[in-house]
């Protein structure tokens, strides 16, 4: 194994636990290229958090991330875990792009208030504004 497998294989098979499919990784003269397609823009995030954690500042120059995404119709699917509120899901998965209400307004298939969400739900999270 190779030192860049080393240092990007984890966030490698976290794409793959993730639903990332299309995936392949070449290395070439000290360099990474990663190519792989996200099921939403949540996940090509996620994913690119985990290269963070690699490489904080993404500042060694040794990684290509080539990430192209499914579906553009929505930001991405999260579940519901143990103390999070619309609120609290908002600001995590889209900082201050999109509110609860908006949250809560893609979700009225499955929500009937906003303050009752369970734990284990699978919110859609509409796409964030360009």
């Amino acid at each position: 194994m190779s030192a860049l497998t080393d240092k990007y294989g984890g966030m490698y098979i976290y794409a793959e636990k993730q639903g990332c499919t299309n995936m392949s990784a070449q290395e070439d003269n000290g360099h990474m290229t990663i190519t792989m397609t996200a099921p939403t823009q949540l996940i090509a995030n996620r994913v690119w958090d985990a290269a963070k954690e690699a490489d904080p500042d993404l500042d060694d120059g040794d990684l290509t991330l080539n990430i192209s995404v499914e579906r553009t119709d929505i930001h991405g699917i999260y579940e519901v875990e143990k103390g999070d509120t619309l609120s609290s899901i908002a600001k995590h998965v889209a900082g201050s792009q999109l509110t609860y209400m908006q949250i809560f307004e893609a979700n009225r298939n499955i929500l009937s208030d906003p303050n009752k969400i369970q734990i284990g739900q699978k919110l859609t999270i509409p796409k964030l504004p360009s």
